[in-house]
């Protein structure tokens, strides 16, 4: 939403005190709280952040039980976007998600971060871009890194993406040779948290625009590079002129 698309979120929560906070925060941001579906007796998922002087962060999560006890997703929902953004946290709903959106030939990005193998390799598939974390490639399809591309790209994702933190990225599309990307270089780094949540977003943003596959990742490099700099998570992500700066060559700091 801060890169300029309309963004509505759906999402099992629970019916605690989380819920409300968790609503009211997207609104804030902008994007349409409307999908956020409250399971009755269910809790949300939650989690602690603790960053370090070097901006590493150590995430304690508590991943609540709305999503496994929600109800079926309303999948009429994917045929009012350009582009789906899921991930495996529930995992029910990403893929009634996934499978409409290829039903209806509309863009598709799973976030493949770490989570059970059984529920990346159903859903990897279904994707249009498969873009994993280092952690969530090697639950996938652990060994080098060319191996786990392939089998993502064998299992039926057109694209298949590895980020690898502060190191080049790995991606490539089917039947295409396997590039790399270098990242983009900031600083003072302040906090790493929630970068991967940026990269991924402004992926999105980018594809659903028409970008071309190097262009859509540079974007997102940038976008992710710029959350780096500043504190608080997700609330660090950046704004659209800033991302356009970096990428045109312009410096960014803190």
């Amino acid at each position: 939403a801060r890169l300029g698309a309309r963004v509505r979120i759906a999402s099992p929560v629970g019916d605690d005190a989380s819920a409300p906070f968790i609503e009211a925060y997207f609104r804030q941001e902008g994007v349409d709280p409307g999908g956020l579906v409250r399971v009755a007796g269910a809790h949300s998922s939650v989690a602690a952040v603790i960053v370090d002087a070097q901006g590493e962060r150590l995430i304690v999560s508590h991943r609540g039980d709305a999503l496994r006890l929600a109800p079926a997703l309303d999948a009429t929902q994917v045929a009012r976007a350009d582009v789906l953004l899921t991930d495996p946290r529930c995992p029910a709903w990403a893929h009634a998600a996934l499978d409409r959106a290829r039903a209806l030939r509309r863009l598709s990005i799973l976030d493949g971060d770490a989570a059970p193998r059984q529920d990346l390799q159903r859903l990897v598939g279904l994707s249009t871009w498969a873009v994993f974390s280092r952690a969530g490639l090697e639950a996938f399809e652990p060994g080098p890194t060319a191996q786990g591309l392939a089998a993502a790209l064998a299992a039926g994702a057109e694209v298949a993406v590895v980020t690898l933190d502060d190191q080049p990225l790995w991606w490539q599309r089917r039947g295409g040779q396997l590039c790399s990307l270098s990242p983009f270089v900031v600083q003072p780094v302040v906090d790493t948290t929630a970068a991967g949540d940026t990269f991924h977003g402004a992926l999105a943003v980018a594809l659903g625009e028409g970008a071309a596959d190097e262009d859509a990742l540079r974007f997102a490099a940038a976008a992710a590079a710029l959350k780096c700099l500043q504190p608080g998570g997700i609330a660090g992500a950046p704004r659209r002129e800033a991302v356009e700066a970096l990428v045109s060559g312009r410096s960014a700091t803190g």
